[in-house]
């Protein structure tokens, strides 16, 4: 009598590129080489975030050579955090991993992530050691975000822990309940909880081309961090304006008994405009981060799709569907 060997466990590797071309072929070479001879089914899914350069074509190239490999295009660029979450969407391993196409994040690195999953971690987290191509000005801002953002919020999240992860099948299917549309994917790591286990490594230089996040755009992505995990700026907006009143209150009741009691007016136009400009500042900032978060309320209410898909290459399944639980979603999703 024979007996059959157990299937192999499945592993799905999402890899979100924004005009990544000159990277694809070296990231894929490094990964397939990172992880040959390990006893599981791999699949490589590129995400395709609106590139208007080859990176589809040279996806597509490699998955005509190797059928591990897949390709998903957006119809246009929706972001990094929308890539990943269409990845996650579609996964459908015992693990899926997510790391970007520019190398900085080494895919050497994967078999101690796997290592970690077997051990029992059902999050594996990639921590900064070393970021070598990083300014001194974007290291000091992103301590400061952090610290800041821990400080305000609930769940607290780990400082230069990028998207370079490993998740389980059933963080998987946790995340994906969660589709809010201001998404801060880092958050809803830490949100969701689970037996989570952190990995340093040493960050390395982009394979070629520069950072697609300039300074702009990571204000408007801490932003998003803070009105999506926490409402101390709601509340420090409420604080402000009892202690503005209490000052204005008292200031009223000093100049009251002054002019009754001690037949004394008090002077002072500059100091006068001067409270009135202070005062306008605070509503008017009041009023924005009023605005940000109603912004949010209503790009939530919308329910428009995270993302569009253009083009769908997946590879075929090595295994039965384990994560999902469900078909993947339809290209409009």
């Amino acid at each position: 009598m024979t007996v059959e060997s157990a299937p192999k466990k499945t592993i799905d590797i999402v890899v979100p590129a924004f005009n990544e071309e000159a990277c694809i072929r070296a990231f894929y070479e490094r990964t397939t080489r990172a992880l040959a001879g390990l006893p599981y089914a791999f699949r490589i899914l590129f995400v395709d975030d609106g590139s208007t350069d080859q990176t589809a074509e040279e996806c597509l190239a490699l998955g005509r050579t190797d059928p591990r490999v897949g390709l998903l295009r957006f119809s246009r660029n929706f972001g990094h955090q929308a890539a990943l979450t269409a990845g996650l969407d579609l996964a459908d391993a015992d693990a899926v991993i997510t790391l970007d196409a520019d190398l900085q994040h080494p895919p050497e690195k994967l078999p101690e992530f796997i290592a970690a999953w077997e051990q029992g971690a059902e999050l594996v987290s990639g921590v900064r050691r070393r970021a070598s191509s990083m300014s001194l000005w974007k290291r000091l801002s992103s301590a400061l975000f952090y610290r800041f953002l821990n400080a305000i919020s609930s769940s607290k999240i780990t400082p230069d822990a990028p998207d370079f992860r490993l998740l389980d099948a059933k963080v998987v299917r946790a995340i994906r309940r969660l589709r809010e549309q201001s998404r801060f994917l880092r958050g809803i790591y830490s949100w969701v909880g689970f037996r989570q286990v952190e990995i340093f490594y040493d960050e390395e230089n982009r394979k070629a081309g520069g950072s697609h996040y300039g300074t702009l755009d990571m204000l408007f992505f801490a932003l998003r961090a803070v009105t999506s995990f926490s409402r101390a700026p709601l509340r420090l907006s409420t604080y402000v304006g009892l202690c503005v009143s209490g000052l204005a209150f008292g200031f009223g009741v000093y100049a009251v008994v002054q002019n009754v009691v001690f037949h004394q007016v008090i002077r002072g136009w500059t100091s006068l405009a001067g409270l009135v400009s202070f005062l306008s500042g605070v509503q008017l900032l009041t009023l924005g981060v009023l605005g940000e978060y109603l912004g949010q309320v209503l790009e939530e209410s919308k329910q428009r799709p995270l993302y569009l898909v253009a083009e769908s290459h997946l590879p075929e399944l090595s295994a039965p569907k384990r994560a999902s639980g469900r078909e993947p979603p339809s290209s409009d999703a």
